[in-house]
């Protein structure tokens, strides 16, 4: 399944994808679940597929969670979790989609794709328990509680490295 065709709550988040010539559009669809969800970048790798991020407060529940960094909501109010999707070429199927987050309201503002498929994301995160997992300085800086974290998630849609 690809992006969704139905609306899912008070705001979703969408992506669609328009045709080269401008006469129409190829796909779009809606991203969330019956929660608030946001986007906050997109990037398309060398063959079409987009890769979306954003923010949600939706669960796991209503969320279209399929494989990816987390596929636990962790969020907190009211902005939730940052998440990471990637939408086939054609718009039929999400090759995955995940949350980022802890336990704090983590936003994903940014997202660039590498010549490998690897998406990186970058946003922000009040949360002492983001999972970070490589990095120069992995420990939560008191006099800075809302850091900007820098996420590269490999194409397999599991995080590979994090920084803050």
């Amino acid at each position: 399944m690809g992006p969704d065709l139905t609306f899912n709550g008070s705001n979703d988040a969408f992506v669609a994808k328009v045709k080269a010539d401008g006469t129409g559009l190829v796909y779009a669809g809606y991203v969330g679940g019956s929660a608030n969800d946001f986007d906050g970048g997109v990037a398309v790798d060398s063959v079409g597929n987009a890769y979306v991020t954003g923010w949600t407060s939706s669960s796991e529940a209503t969320f279209p969670v399929t494989m990816g960094p987390d596929l636990s909501f962790n969020g907190g109010s009211p902005f939730g979790d940052a998440f990471v999707v990637k939408v086939t070429v054609d718009g039929t199927a999400l090759e995955y989609a995940g949350y980022l987050g802890g336990s704090g309201s983590d936003l994903g503002f940014a997202i660039a794709v590498d010549r490998f498929g690897n998406a990186y994301v970058t946003g922000r995160t009040p949360s002492a328990d983001f999972p970070v997992t490589v990095g120069p300085d992995l420990a939560p800086t008191p006099s800075s509680p809302r850091s900007a974290l820098p996420i590269k998630s490999v194409c397999s849609g599991t995080p590979s490295a994090g920084s803050r």
